[in-house]
Formats: C-alpha cells, structure tokens, sequence
C-alpha cells in the first residue's frame, strides 16, 4: 500500500471523530454492506497478487472507496440513531437574546424553574413557557408532564396542527391550536384558555371536557369548578409575555410587529382609519427590541414609524390616542 493510500485511511478515520459507537442494529447492518462491497471487490479482481503494478493501484484505490464506504455507512447509521431533541430553551427571564446559545433538552428531563422563567421550543413550532417555580417533564416532542407550576403553551395560530398533551393530577390536557396556561398546585389542576379550544381527558376514562376561549376549569379530585367570560390579557398572562423571544423587528412591516405584540399580550387591535390599517403593511422597521419591556416596545416602534401606539384594557390603538 502507497503512503498515499495510507494518508487516505487515516483522513477518513480523523474525520470519523472520537463518537460514541452504534447500536449492535447498526454496526451490523454497516458489517453487511462492507462485506458486501468488499466481495463485489474480489470478484471484479482475481489476480490482484499477480497484476502489473498499474492494476495494483486500481485495487488498493477501490479499497480504499470499500473502507470510505464503510465508514460513511457507520456515521449514517449513527446519526439517524441519534434522538431527536425533546425541546429547545430559546429564551430566559434576563436573557433575552440566546442566539448560538439555544440548549437542547434530551427526553426524560426535568426543568425545575427556580426563580427565572423559561422558553421552550417544541417540533412544530409550538412554544411552551415555564413560569418560576415549574416543574416540568420532557417525555418526548410532543408530551410533557406538569409536576407543579404554571406553563403557557402558544402553537402559533388555529389550525397548527402541532400535537401536545400536557400530562396533569386531571388527566392529559390536549389542544387545537390555541393559546392557554395550565397550572398544578398541590393535586388540583387548572386550565385556563385565551384562544381556541382545549380538551382534558381524564386518565381513569372518564368524560372528557372541552374548554374554550374566555373559560377556566379548575380540578379538584372528582369536582370540578367553571369559570367564563375571562379576559384574554391581565396579569395572569403577562408573565408569559415577558420570557417570550424578542420579534426581530429589522426590515419587517409594521404590520408584523402589531399582530405579533397583540398576540402575546392578548390584545385587540384598533386603528385610527382604515387607510391606516393598509399602510401598516408597508411601513418597514429598523433596530431592535432586545431587552426592551413592552412600554419601551411601544414607544421605540412608535418613534421610529411616525405612527402612536397606545395600549388600555386589552385594545392597542394604532394611530390614535386613548379614547376618553
């Protein structure tokens, strides 16, 4: 074998890296396919011992593409053994820019809050916000377990089919594509939901109960508790505002930005006419919002565009003052 060729192995196996081996499944499915490669090998060149020195380099090179093969079949196999993440953590209280920082969370983990808020990020674009003082279990990308503490979950708009179950003392909690918080304290259960419908099915088998926007169901044991006609904004949902990611504002309409901030502060839009209502989508942004509460939000937006923005008792009015 030519020191070149020698080079060749040994680049694919620096390349290979220090990684934990594959599953027994995997390393002989690899085994398999480089047999195979390797007897193809054999029977296209029954000589090599007596060929000229020309058709020795022509083996040794297939060789080497044998081994490259098999190396690569191993990596393959190892990373489609690879678990897909849980979730990500995109946001924290007092961190408002992650980027290059996000952490994955492996299924099976437990996040236990403490004294910060946290913002995950689950496949699907669905979002899911610890308040302090959660704890919460990842079992997969698309079911966790409330222990205690208060969660929100956004998925991003009705009709996002993104699945999740949040697991409760009440049974499993499952939505269609909404906006809520769910809360555990001390055995009881509460659901409280801002935007679509979410149903909580009993884990004994029992009936299942449809909660809709504006309602809350408390949990108790077997007794169960209503209320209707709630707010969508206020203090029971502020919190969840203040860990969500910042809206990178550069470049995108002023439209954006109004339906984004109104969304996550379950506010109604108004607006001062309806010409305005159009020229908010051609309006561009410039700057950032990073580490901006939402006053500072409002102000900086509205410097920049021209435009007032004013939010009271759930209604941002764009373009005009508070109404008397």
């Amino acid at each position: 074998m030519t020191a070149r060729n020698d080079r060749s192995i040994e680049t694919l196996i620096r390349l290979a890296g220090g990684r934990e081996l594959p599953s027994a499944e995997g390393t002989e499915r690899a085994r398999v396919a480089a047999e195979a490669a390797w007897r193809r090998l054999l029977a296209a060149t029954p000589a090599v011992v007596e060929a000229p020195a020309a058709s020795r380099r022509a083996f040794w090179g297939a060789f080497v593409l044998a081994a490259g093969i098999a190396v690569l079949a191993v990596l393959v196999l190892r990373r489609e053994a690879e678990p897909i993440p849980a979730a990500r953590i995109v946001a924290r209280e007092g961190v408002p820019d992650l980027s290059g920082g996000e952490t994955s969370v492996p299924a099976g983990t437990t996040i236990a809050t403490g004294e910060t808020r946290i913002a995950t990020a689950l496949p699907g674009g669905l979002s899911l916000r610890l308040d302090r003082h959660a704890r919460v279990r990842f079992e997969g990308h698309d079911r966790v377990t409330l222990l205690e503490g208060v969660v929100y979950v956004d998925s991003g708009g009705l009709g996002v089919e993104a699945p999740l179950a949040i697991a409760t003392p009440a049974g499993d909690v499952r939505h269609a594509g909404t906006q809520f918080l769910v809360a555990v304290a001390a055995g009881t259960t509460r659901v409280r939901v801002r935007e679509g419908v979410v149903t909580v099915v009993p884990g004994s088998g029992g009936e299942s109960r449809a909660v809709a926007s504006g309602d809350e169901l408390m949990v108790d044991g077997g007794a169960a508790t209503w209320r209707h006609g709630l707010p969508s904004y206020g203090m029971d949902w502020e919190w969840s505002a203040q860990v969500a990611p910042a809206l990178a504002i550069e470049g995108r309409p002023l439209g954006e930005f109004l339906a984004w901030i109104a969304r996550e502060h379950g506010w109604q839009l108004r607006f001062r006419d309806d010409a305005l209502q159009t020229r908010v989508r051609e309006i561009r942004l410039h700057g950032s919002l990073e580490g901006l509460d939402v006053a500072a939000m409002l102000e900086r937006v509205g410097l920049v565009t021209g435009v007032s923005l004013a939010a009271h008792d759930g209604v941002l009015w764009v373009g005009a003052g508070v109404p008397p």
